[in-house]
């Protein structure tokens, strides 16, 4: 069988998430499948991220993507715009393909896939697209990994109605029913998607260093102890994921048990977010910042639960996207054994929390679900078992299995 993975609109990276869960689990999934042919392909817009920040230096990381590939060919195809047009609206989304389909066209017809797996929207549409043009009959596989329409006019203001935001629909549309397997990363990804008619639909969740964050030791916490609260990712007002969010959970958390400590590991400006903790006591907050998967397990070994405080979605739209998100740290916390305290408006990890009992998904307007009890009945759940758990739901390996049993299952 012969696999080729394509990225349009992307900047390829050696580190990252697209270090991580693009080029990580396609690694991953190959080692699952030693006798057959895997092929990464790239659609890259001639002016990215990439070229803007590194310039010429940029063309070390693509030495970086093509050793970490190993045998796994890595092709390249010039997008001939900038990169900010992959946020499409119905007059732009052209210059994300037209010439850049003539490339994939020649890529594909050296190849002859059996599967062409898409990461994004644009990525499926160009495949569908040159597949239909070509008669090729290569089998493709959507993995959209978010609402790219309601993402998109979330960002453009686009009305719910107006022409931009039909256009983009229709696009999903046409994916969702011509694609020959879909894949959501979360359950309420999936539910969303079924409502939608898609043709055939798969759920694998984000993939994560099971096995490398993974618990060493577990002593039991008693009750006159610190309890520490952590939180690992971006942090700023102009994210989804706010630090407003994250001192108001931390404000109620402190005062309903005794002795707490909060640990930030985050690349944000610490200066920014310092000023937002003001008021909390500075031996009381740890705020650091981290380059490795070990250096996070270290950090994560100090905690007691993992935090996803997110924001409170203000309108239909922003409510719909956020019950889509799960999160990378997620996956993360629970691999090293943390149970997770999660605003219920991230739907994609609360339904996980709640589903497998690995956490509280807590309403941020009363944060009625976080009382001294509930607390401690998690501070005695032994982080082993959480791990185990985690390594079934997120592990690189497992994830494999998952996606190498589509591939074939696709093809017969």
């Amino acid at each position: 069988m012969k696999i080729a993975y394509l990225t349009w609109g992307e900047t390829p990276r050696s580190y990252g998430v697209f270090g991580s869960q693009v080029l990580g689990q396609f690694i991953e999934t190959k080692k699952e499948m030693p006798n057959d042919e895997f092929y990464f392909i790239s659609a890259v817009p001639i002016i990215h991220s990439g070229l803007v920040r590194e310039k010429l230096a940029y063309s070390k990381e693509l030495k970086k993507i093509r050793k970490k590939l190993g045998i796994i060919k890595f092709l390249w195809i010039p997008i001939y715009t900038t990169q900010n047009f992959v946020n499409s609206n119905k007059l732009t989304f052209k210059l994300m393909h037209i010439i850049a389909h003539w490339y994939l066209k020649n890529h594909l017809k050296n190849i002859k896939p059996d599967i062409v797996h898409c990461r994004s929207y644009h990525a499926a549409w160009a495949a569908l697209k040159v597949k239909e043009k070509y008669e090729f009959d290569y089998k493709i596989v959507f993995d959209g990994r978010g609402l790219w329409p309601e993402e998109i006019a979330l960002k453009q203001n686009f009305s719910q109605d107006g022409k931009d935001y039909l256009f983009l629909k229709s696009i999903e549309k046409e994916l969702l029913q011509k694609s020959d397997v879909c894949v959501a990363v979360s359950d309420t990804m999936m539910k969303h998607y079924e409502q939608l008619s898609a043709r055939k639909i798969e759920c694998i969740y984000l993939s994560a260093s099971t096995d490398k964050l993974a618990p060493t030791t577990f002593t039991e916490k008693q009750k006159d102890e610190i309890i520490s609260f952590c939180y690992v990712g971006a942090l700023s007002e102009d994210t989804w994921h706010q630090p407003a969010q994250l001192l108001s959970l931390y404000h109620h958390v402190r005062s309903i048990v005794q002795k707490t400590r909060l640990i930030i590991v985050t690349t944000s400006n610490h200066d920014a977010i310092q000023e937002y903790f003001r008021e909390i006591p500075e031996n009381e907050i740890t705020l650091t910042s981290i380059k490795s998967v070990e250096e996070l397990k270290s950090i994560l070994e100090k905690a007691d639960f993992g935090i996803l405080s997110y924001f409170v979605p203000s309108t239909i739209r922003e409510e719909l996207l956020g019950s889509m998100v799960l999160a990378v740290k997620t996956a993360e916390y629970l691999a090293a054994g943390l149970p997770v305290l999660v605003n219920d408006a991230c739907g994609g990890a609360a339904h996980i929390v709640n589903k497998n009992q690995l956490g509280i998904a807590y309403n941020p307007s009363t944060f009625s679900e976080l009382t001294q009890e509930s607390i401690q009945i998690f501070l005695s759940k032994d982080k082993n078992q959480i791990s185990n758990t985690a390594k079934s739901l997120f592990d690189y390996q497992n994830n494999a299995m998952k996606y190498a049993e589509i591939y074939r299952n696709t093809v017969k």
